[in-house]
């Protein structure tokens, strides 16, 4: 297991907000998934008002609008104007069962946003060239709290044939047919894992409960490396890791939500053990954008 920066368990999440300012995005959008504050839920069913594909990635007979929830409670995001946008929380239950030109997948309960403007053909967005750098802030809901018994995987960015992720952002029991040892400890379970192409563990940090936690992934797709920040609250993004060797080919598209994976399972898609969810489970999301970061300009 290679990790090029590996912080002790939990000392980023209890460090100190000294800095509280809030920042602006710097460098040219490429996409952009925040909410802004005046969007409905139905908007999300919507292919001509939501920023997202309003078919893929969910279960079978569910619309947007049932799956994704407006924590009202919650604040903004580093990355979110609060007069501008709002947060949101995609949501899965029994009922999050995807099915593929292959069939129902059993294994997973899933539901997984694409930004629409986001295309699957390699090599052809803005998103799968030059240097470009994925955002998003997470924020746990304590009344939809997820399982971390299991493995979830919350960001990544799956290329267009399928075979893989450019790079994974997981939490939970990382199961051992993902690069994990599948061994269930306090500090696996409550932690955010991120990986690389070839499914290597580069960094890791304890779930934060009360604040946002705000990440980003920087893809250099003429170096082919990748690179990661962090950051606690509203303190200013970090480089968590240096920029490191990665195969960023294929392109793809970025995927951002909830695939919950099970237990006992041997290919992970089609079985495996998954308890009953009693009503939901969530994940809020704030701060979501794709950047264009030529010239080594990043949004901090």
């Amino acid at each position: 297991m290679r990790i090029f920066q590996l912080f002790s368990y939990f000392s980023l999440v209890s460090s100190a907000a000294l800095n509280r300012k809030r920042s602006d995005v710097k460098c040219p959008i490429i996409f952009d998934g925040r909410i802004p504050r005046n969007l409905t839920l139905l908007s999300f069913d919507s292919a001509t008002q939501s920023r997202y594909s309003p078919r893929y990635v969910k279960g079978e007979n569910l619309t947007w609008s049932e799956i994704i929830d407006f924590p009202l409670t919650r604040e903004p995001s580093r990355f979110d104007s609060r007069s501008v946008h709002k947060p949101f929380e995609v949501t899965i239950s029994d009922a999050s069962l995807f099915r593929s030109g292959a069939g129902l997948q059993l294994g997973f309960r899933r539901a997984g946003l694409l930004l629409k403007d986001d295309t699957n053909a390699a090599g052809s967005d803005a998103a799968d060239q030059g240097i470009v750098t994925f955002h998003w802030s997470v924020s746990q809901d304590s009344g939809r709290p997820l399982n971390l018994s299991h493995e979830y995987m919350n960001v990544w960015h799956e290329k267009a044939d399928y075979s893989g992720n450019q790079f994974t952002f997981v939490g939970g029991v990382v199961l051992k047919q993902d690069g994990g040892d599948g061994i269930e400890t306090p500090e696996e379970r409550e932690s955010w894992k991120v990986q690389d192409a070839k499914n290597n563990i580069v960094f890791r940090t304890g779930i934060a409960k009360n604040e946002w936690q705000n990440f980003a992934i920087q893809l250099d797709y003429t170096n082919n490396t990748m690179q990661v920040f962090y950051s606690l609250g509203e303190n200013p993004l970090k480089e968590v890791t240096v920029p490191f060797t990665n195969n960023n080919s294929g392109g793809g598209q970025m995927q951002l939500g909830i695939a919950k994976k099970p237990t006992e399972t041997e290919t992970v898609v089609w079985d495996g053990y998954q308890e009953s969810i009693m009503g939901s489970e969530g994940q809020i999301y704030g701060g979501v954008f794709v950047e264009n970061s030529s010239g080594g300009c990043v949004s901090i």
